[in-house]
């Protein structure tokens, strides 16, 4: 097997492995670097592309499938596979579009002459890690893992061995652990709040935003809750649970936000790059409300924008590992060689990689 690092090492977007085995080759993930508008796209060539056999997809935030679309325009005629509940979230349909539940049922299958392993991330519905193995040689990839979400399942990677594994490190060299984060959250969240009396809280479409619903609804008191349609039903799928979701309710009341100027607003853009989205954010702001920004800030965005005007700040809440527990992963394992990806801190120390 050789992996070539086709995209995120060394930086925050772009993820895109590509894996040959003796005659088939795959991806895993294809995305795009939002912050390079120049070169947004995964480094691979058009003889590259045509020789895919697959994609795998760990999950469907937009820097692990943002290059799908260019990748079809350059010739990929191979098969997409991903989660049933990341195929839902995406927007591609056809029958080369394979579910992984459908190939790997009960975590486990085999596929182009593959051994194929997989788990749920506790990044966000639908979010997998992948094993692959091919004769005495194995493969590791994490996709975004996070241990400690209090919303969604996460199968420990643990006791695996692998020739080679690709693990998040997204957060690098900060060192603030998952609780203390969220505490600084919940206490800077109280004050602004005491502050503005409204706050906007722009979220991924799947992830993070029900996680902080969850969080703010268990540890503050005498708050208003509102979000978009698309939110209130993401708070409905958390509520009636199943397998990509931990035992847990979101006990609160939340409204579709129809101009109330008190209380948390959720709004379903991280970035506010949508008409829909940049109309709700307008409204709390004129209103006299303040953003928050819990993950990574895109350039050119109007959130930056938002940002640079000191009409919202930047508070992280913590949905992938930082270097230290990208340590603790591969201590919990037996990985002949690892490489951290997703992070700006650990720069690439080559393209290729035998195994």
């Amino acid at each position: 097997m050789e992996l070539y690092i086709a995209g995120g090492v060394g930086e925050h977007g772009r993820n895109c492995f590509y894996v040959k085995t003796n005659n088939k080759c795959f991806l895993v993930d294809c995305g795009v670097m939002a912050s390079d508008l120049e070169d947004p796209y995964p480094y691979l060539t058009k003889e590259d592309i045509e020789k895919l056999n697959a994609v795998f997809i760990t999950h469907s935030h937009g820097d692990h499938i943002g290059a799908l679309s260019w990748l079809f325009d350059q010739g990929f005629k191979g098969e997409l596979i991903a989660s049933k509940e990341t195929l839902s979230q995406m927007p591609f349909e056809g029958s080369n579009v394979i579910s992984l539940e459908s190939i790997c049922p009960n975590g486990k299958g085999y596929y182009i002459g593959l051994s194929i392993n997989w788990g749920r991330t506790g990044h966000c519905p639908g979010g997998v890690w992948y094993h692959f193995f091919k004769d005495d040689k194995s493969i590791l990839f994490s996709g975004d893992y996070i241990e400690d979400s209090i919303v969604f399942e996460c199968d420990l990677i643990r006791d695996k061995t692998a020739d080679l594994a690709v693990i998040d490190s997204a957060y690098g060299y900060n060192d603030t652990n998952y609780v203390i984060s969220c505490d600084k959250l919940i206490n800077k969240t109280k004050e602004l709040l005491d502050k503005y009396g409204l706050l906007l809280f722009p979220v991924p479409r799947y992830g993070r935003g029900v996680e902080l619903l969850k969080l703010f609804s268990d540890n503050l008191e005498n708050v208003n809750y509102y979000g978009d349609e698309h939110f209130l039903n993401q708070v409905e799928k958390v509520n009636k649970g199943g397998f990509w979701y931990k035992p847990v309710s979101i006990d609160v009341s939340i409204k579709l936000y129809t101009g109330e100027n008190k209380g948390i607003v959720f709004v379903s853009n991280p970035q506010l790059k949508t008409k829909s989205s940049k109309v709700i954010a307008k409204e709390v702001i004129n209103l006299g409300g303040y953003g928050i920004l819990t993950g990574t800030v895109e350039k050119g965005t109007y959130g930056a924008k938002l940002l640079k005007k000191g009409k919202m700040e930047f508070i992280r809440y913590p949905v992938h590992l930082n270097y230290g527990e990208y340590l603790d992963v591969t201590r919990e394992n037996y990985f002949k060689e690892s490489i951290p990806y997703h992070s700006f801190d650990l720069p690439k120390e080559k393209d290729r990689y035998k195994i």
